[in-house]
């Protein structure tokens, strides 16, 4: 029984482990990761900002009559403050992404919350109270064991997403835009970045340079690009 047991074990530990790095796979928790498909509606969004090129962003998505949603890194909003009451007062929906972009993998439900309620503070301070909606996406996507129990605790929703474009591989904005564009249909979300969570002051001026072409196919698909609680809303 015992050879049994210790395999049990081994199997278990070895498809959490493989979970933890997988943002939609529901092992250690559900996760939104993408809208109703019987909708035309999607929702761009984006991580690791403020930062450098958030402002170049928000021009783009202003000037495609666009709204999305921003993850914000409590730290970055303790340095860009403007730009995160910017990102209220045009209309975008603003998440909660952690304090640091450190992995939570191997860190416990109090570490998470804690995460979660400096990045509130932050926010809270830039842009005043109830800016900060209640959805939260791990960096990297990367969860462990107490992840979403501590996200839960502090009453927050985990978000993964439908499509990654590798935006922060700074490809190109044309591939970039290629990328998004090919995945764009209804109910996707699709992540990419308006900053850098490791290094902050390295700019996505490509991600920024993308955004026209990618708002423009979604107008050509009859797809509107929305925030994720409108993209969610009565589904």
């Amino acid at each position: 029984r015992r050879p049994v047991a210790a395999a049990t074990l081994l199997a278990g530990g070895a498809l959490a482990g493989v979970a933890a790095f997988m943002p939609r796979n529901p092992a250690l928790g559900r996760a939104l990761w993408r809208g109703p498909a019987d909708r035309p509606r999607a929702a761009l969004t984006f991580d690791d900002g403020p930062g450098p090129s958030t402002a170049d962003v928000l021009d783009a998505l202003a000037g495609e009559g666009v709204r999305a949603t921003f993850f914000v890194l409590g730290r970055q909003a303790e340095r860009h403050p403007d730009i995160v009451r910017r990102i209220v007062a045009e209309g975008h929906q603003l998440a909660n992404h952690g304090y640091d972009h450190g992995i939570l993998i191997f860190r416990g439900a109090a570490h998470v919350a804690d995460q979660l309620a400096r990045t509130e503070r932050a926010v809270e301070r830039a842009a005043g109270p109830g800016a900060m909606s209640r959805l939260f996406r791990a960096p990297h996507g990367f969860r462990g064991p107490a992840t979403a129990l501590g996200a839960r605790q502090a009453g927050y929703r985990m978000a993964a997403w439908t499509t990654g474009v590798f935006d922060s591989a700074e490809p190109g904005a044309a591939t970039i835009a290629r990328r998004a564009t090919t995945a764009l249909a209804p109910g996707t979300i699709l992540l990419l970045h308006d900053a850098d969570g490791w290094a902050p002051g390295r700019p996505r001026h490509q991600t920024a340079e993308a955004l026209p072409d990618i708002c423009r196919a979604a107008r050509a698909r009859e797809i509107e690009l929305v925030t994720l609680a409108e993209l969610v809303a009565a589904a």
